[in-house]
């Protein structure tokens, strides 16, 4: 019987499936971890009649790890994640004026484990499915411990973007800027008083960069990307304090 594969694929980045397994160590630890994998080749799929793929099994899993990182990437080391979570959304966040919430996924930054093939004796391949969230190019977002605990127990209220409109910084050149998707824990702040005030701060956000486009002499790429992020820290740490929070949406520029 023919293979149906699963077209749960993102743009021009192909699929993503996330592998459960359990890494027994060669120093008697073991390790159970997600283990997402992007790309076009058959990994990142899975048929759409059994839900699995020629993976799904103790040594083809090996196999698979040897072969992204090792003969693919000519690596030993790669990460895994304890946990992965699904932000969640209440009745209120689907609203009648805006698209649907984007599904986001999102772990603890102490979550990330890094791996060497060399030190894993053996793999327990466990369970196998699709990546459902979004924004798969920059895949799970990472927070704090205490961010990650607020975002499990609480639901988001209502969500809008924070974005900027693209600048023509030259005649053949037009600047695009990052984008956010943003969530609002605040049940003070309604959606309309969300929307406004991140139009507010948009400004505020992308200074550095509109003033490098307006700029006559030019800073360099990394005096830019410094100044960037300390003024984009700053802002996230405010409205994090808020109960907003920001989920990187891509980088374009």
């Amino acid at each position: 019987m023919a293979m149906v594969w699963s077209v749960n694929a993102y743009a021009d980045l192909g699929g993503c499936v996330v592998y459960k397994a359990k890494y027994v160590m060669k120093d008697g630890r073991t390790i159970t971890g997600f283990l997402p994998l992007l790309g076009y080749e058959d990994y990142a799929y899975m048929d759409d009649l059994t839900h699995t793929n020629r993976y799904c099994s103790d040594l083809e899993f090996q196999k698979l790890i040897n072969k992204v990182f090792y003969a693919q990437q000519k690596t030993l080391n790669f990460k895994i994640y304890k946990q992965i979570y699904r932000v969640n959304f209440g009745s209120s966040a689907n609203q009648k004026d805006s698209p649907s919430p984007d599904i986001c996924a999102f772990t603890d930054s102490t979550s990330v484990l890094s791996l060497n093939l060399d030190s894993i004796k053996y793999t327990l391949f466990i369970s196998a499915k699709n990546a459902d969230w979004a924004y798969i190019l920059t895949a799970i977002q990472l927070f704090d411990s205490k961010t990650c605990q607020m975002m499990q127990k609480k639901e988001v209220l209502n969500h809008t973007y924070l974005s900027h409109e693209p600048v023509a910084e030259s005649p053949t050149y037009i600047h695009e800027f990052d984008s956010y998707f943003v969530l609002n824990y605040n049940k003070d702040i309604s959606a309309i008083s969300l929307n406004k005030w991140m139009r507010e701060i948009s400004e505020r956000f992308y200074l550095p960069e509109l003033n490098q486009i307006h700029a006559k002499n030019k800073s360099d790429n990394q005096l830019l990307k410094a100044e960037k992020e300390r003024v984009t820290s700053q802002i996230i740490q405010e409205l994090r304090q808020k109960g907003i929070i920001l989920i990187y949406v891509q980088s374009t520029c």
